[in-house]
């Protein structure tokens, strides 16, 4: 466990683009597709989805198997109980919604890392640390080490400090958020294309470059090579395209779509498709 380092920095050194996706159906089968289309890494949801603490081992066991890296979405940043079994389940980082400061940044690392760094009790009945006794001083500093703490900056007050919150010994990713962000500016469904989300996002990215902090992000809902290349070089370096959930939806649409299409002009007819679930 010691010798492993923090897997999605490791690749960037390598010069490697990291892909993750995020995950609310709570499906191990999706995840093994995942790993094997070409993808690095999955956020499982546990915020807004009904994946839950005791579903967590069996998801993060199913990610292992397929060789992707694991990082849990909790639900909340004053439940410490919900963070410590995360990482306890095997997660090797956080995101953490609703950031609103620097403040809810020491709270969470005091929860995540263990003594004398920080609070977390500890237990090497665990399957993180292997279930094992001896070796657990060393699953312990490769916790301290190599866990990561990934703010979503998704409101104003996280705007606000992003300067602050990207100062922290402890952040070094972390996520742009535009849907919650634009709905609290205004903004509605606009995400990315609203004046003040993009305002919020160019400050963002100057907090990040000062910092030498990595920002996760990318066109989530329909990614192409010119809107990936676009987040590039603004500077995105890991990558979160799509949710299972909108994929999954959107591959429905394209169905139902192309038999309306391959049936027009005969006799027989179909109720017309339902209009889409995406923003234009």
């Amino acid at each position: 466990m010691g010798a492993k380092k923090n897997r999605l920095l490791a690749m960037l050194e390598r010069k490697e683009i990291p892909l993750g996706i995020q995950l609310f159906t709570g499906s191990a089968a999706l995840i093994e597709v995942l790993g094997q289309t070409g993808f690095d890494f999955v956020m499982i949801d546990t915020e807004h989805s009904d994946t839950n603490v005791r579903a967590l081992e069996p998801l993060i066991r199913a990610a292992d198997a397929a060789g992707l890296i694991t990082y849990v979405r909790v639900p909340d940043l004053h439940n410490e109980v919900e963070i410590r079994r995360a990482l306890e389940a095997g997660a090797e980082g956080l995101f953490l919604p609703m950031v609103q400061s620097v403040e809810d940044i020491k709270r969470v690392a005091d929860f995540v890392f263990i003594p004398p760094k920080g609070k977390r009790g500890i237990c090497p009945a665990i399957r993180a640390a292997g279930y094992n006794v001896r070796d657990f001083e060393d699953y312990a500093a490769w916790n301290n080490e190599e866990i990561a703490l990934v703010p979503m900056i998704e409101n104003a007050a996280a705007v606000e400090n992003v300067d602050e919150i990207c100062a922290h010994p402890d952040v070094k990713m972390i996520v742009f958020a535009p849907g919650d962000l634009a709905f609290q500016l205004g903004e509605g469904s606009q995400m990315m294309r609203g004046p003040k989300v993009q305002a919020a996002y160019r400050k963002t990215l100057e907090a990040v470059k000062r910092h030498n902090v990595v920002l996760i992000g990318g066109p989530i809902l329909d990614p192409t090579p010119e809107s990936c290349r676009k987040f590039f070089d603004d500077g995105v370096r890991i990558f979160t395209l799509g949710l299972d959930t909108l994929g999954f939806r959107r591959f429905c649409e394209a169905t139902v779509k192309a038999l309306n299409g391959g049936i027009e002009g005969t006799e027989y007819t179909r109720k017309p498709a339902p209009e889409s679930g995406f923003p234009h």
